[in-house]
């Protein structure tokens, strides 16, 4: 069987980027085609990959640039000659599942989430300092791709979904029930710390649906030691609003940031992801996380705190429920009254293994070869 594996974009080093690279250990010889690849920005692990690239990779030399250029993206996915494959796995939070894959080929999407602009514009750009204007035109610009990521949704013969919150909003807007494999945690590259320095950590994109202000702010009242280590363009905000106790790293290498995650005293995720990959990278390190109570955490995170689950006997995290400085200064000192234990974090970790992943998605891509497109929307039809 010859297969092709699609992503919408290389250009930074994100969860999806991780998984790509997951992919690429598993199917080492199949190629990866994307709309940009940007070697330098993103995983290590891909640079010996058979990556081939779209017409755009001469004007990208940023993800911000690729933004910019985000129409032409969908041009670039559909412009592949997949003519050649007998499966094509598509890694898509945007593009890469409106490939066309001619028949007989399978085409199976590991969808991580529907295209966020499009169907949660106003929490999307809530954060942004833009005027009513601005608003307006980029809420029109993106509805006129509502219809477009439907039918992009329709494309694939099945979807699978990152976590249970990705597919009840994968069903709610494609109208489809996808299966359910929880992303990789290459836990044996993290070793078990027993030990921490005194600070504490934040890693994430710098994105303002990523909350990060409330960390900062937060950490500014505690007078508490803060890395927060990701770049992107709410930097200079962020660093406006934090205190002398907080550094930026800007982007790590791989190793540094393991090397982070086993210094730190605990990890902060203050957004609302879909999965979040994250914290159990830091739980493999044996180390606690601080999170909000949504989304994917409530899938991945054992809370001393929870609101609506049975407290855990062996906790790994502490929730708080508002997205407010308030809230993480209140969590932060709720975390200083409590015991962790790394091991009880690091068994968290290995519930989401890459060995788990590996084995799900094999099983899954023998079975996905069984039946028509159309037989399987029939199914997931009735199903819905």
């Amino acid at each position: 069987m010859k297969l092709a594996i699609v992503h919408d974009a290389l250009v930074n080093l994100g969860g999806a980027e991780r998984v790509v690279a997951t992919l690429h250990k598993i199917f080492p010889d199949a190629p990866i085609y994307t709309t940009a690849y940007l070697p330098a920005r993103t995983h290590a692990a891909l640079r010996g990959a058979n990556i081939r690239t779209s017409f755009l990779q001469p004007l990208v030399r940023s993800e911000a640039q690729l933004k910019l250029l985000f129409p032409l993206t969908i041009a670039a996915v559909r412009r592949f000659d997949l003519s050649s494959y007998d499966l094509v796995l598509s890694s898509s939070t945007f593009c890469a599942k409106d490939v066309n894959v001619p028949d007989p080929a399978r085409h199976v999407c590991y969808c991580y989430a529907y295209f966020r602009p499009v169907w949660e514009f106003d929490s999307y750009i809530a954060r942004f300092a833009w005027n009513g204007w601005k608003k307006a035109a980029a809420r029109h610009f993106f509805s006129a791709f509502r219809g477009w990521d439907f039918r992009a949704g329709q494309k694939p013969g099945r979807l699978i979904a990152i976590s249970l919150e990705s597919a009840r909003k994968i069903e709610r807007a494609y109208r489809r029930t996808p299966s359910i494999i929880y992303p990789p945690v290459d836990v044996a590259r993290y070793p078990l710390a027993h030990r921490s320095e005194d600070f504490f950590l934040a890693v994430s994109r710098l994105m303002p649906y990523k909350r990060m202000d409330i960390v900062v702010e937060a950490f500014r009242e505690l007078r508490y030691p803060l890395k927060v280590v990701g770049t992107g363009p709410d930097l200079a905000r962020l660093r406006a609003l934090a205190g002398p106790e907080t550094v930026f790293t800007g982007a790590v290498t791989e190793d540094d940031l393991i090397d982070l995650y086993s210094r730190c005293r605990c990890l902060l995720f203050p957004g609302e992801e879909d999965f979040g990959l994250v914290p159990l990278e830091a739980h493999a390190c044996g180390k606690p996380v601080i999170a909000f109570g949504r989304g994917g955490a409530l899938e991945t995170l054992l809370p001393a705190n929870p609101a609506f689950a049975v407290r855990s006997s062996d906790p790994t995290a502490v929730f708080f429920y508002e997205q407010t400085s308030a809230a993480v200064v209140a969590a932060v000192r709720q975390f200083e009254r409590l015991d962790f234990s790394p091991e009880a974090a690091r068994a968290q970790a290995m519930r989401f293994d890459t060995s788990r992943f590996r084995r799900e998605l094999l099983a899954f891509l023998e079975l996905s070869q069984c039946g028509t497109v159309a037989q399987e929307r029939a199914t997931t039809a009735a199903a819905s």
